[in-house]
């Protein structure tokens, strides 16, 4: 059996292990872009701020204009359709390997903003990115409310960015290692 020492230890210790994990208390606010320190290095919303607001003053009005505001991204928009109250957009990421999705789909969620800005009606921009095959092997969304809301100020271009970078989804491409285990 237990001796009183064990009996008396399992006592003290319950429920110890409870709090594990609760040091920290939740998150309440989101987006947290504005409540993060600065750092000495660029982070990935510095990215997001500075492609937003250099896309969100454009002049777009129209699904046409919109497809042709990303020249200076070197983004290869395929099509960009309109099916219901969603906008879509297809377009062949050029630099994968150098960049990544967040630095094309800043632009886009910029041009979105300003889009609406403008007058244009949608509840939503639906972004699929392919690679050069040209394979779907990303998506992304952004609510109309997002980027109505950075139009009137309520959201800073830091934060309309990290709630848009938090719909991106796509596939990993690991690097090739020129070698086999056998060697």
């Amino acid at each position: 059996m237990f001796s009183p020492t064990a009996i008396s230890a399992m006592f003290l210790l319950a429920g110890c292990t409870e709090d594990v994990g609760e040091e920290l208390p939740p998150n309440r606010e989101w987006p947290v872009a504005e409540l993060k320190p600065e750092l000495p290095v660029e982070e990935k919303t510095d990215v997001l701020e500075e492609r937003i607001e250099a896309m969100a003053d454009a002049e777009i009005t129209d699904e046409d204009e919109f497809a042709g505001a990303f020249g200076e991204y070197a983004l290869e928009v395929e099509s960009v359709e309109r099916e219901q109250d969603v906008l879509a957009i297809e377009y062949v990421n050029t630099e994968l390997y150098e960049e990544g999705n967040l630095h094309d789909i800043a632009p886009i969620a910029g041009g979105f903003a300003a889009l609406l800005d403008s007058g244009y009606d949608v509840f939503a921009l639906s972004i699929t990115v392919l690679d050069a095959a040209p394979a779907s092997f990303g998506s992304a969304s952004i609510d109309a409310e997002w980027a109505e809301a950075y139009n009137e100020g309520e959201l800073t271009a830091k934060e309309y960015g990290e709630l848009v970078a938090g719909t991106v989804e796509s596939k990993r491409h690991p690097p090739e290692v020129g070698i086999s285990p056998d060697e």
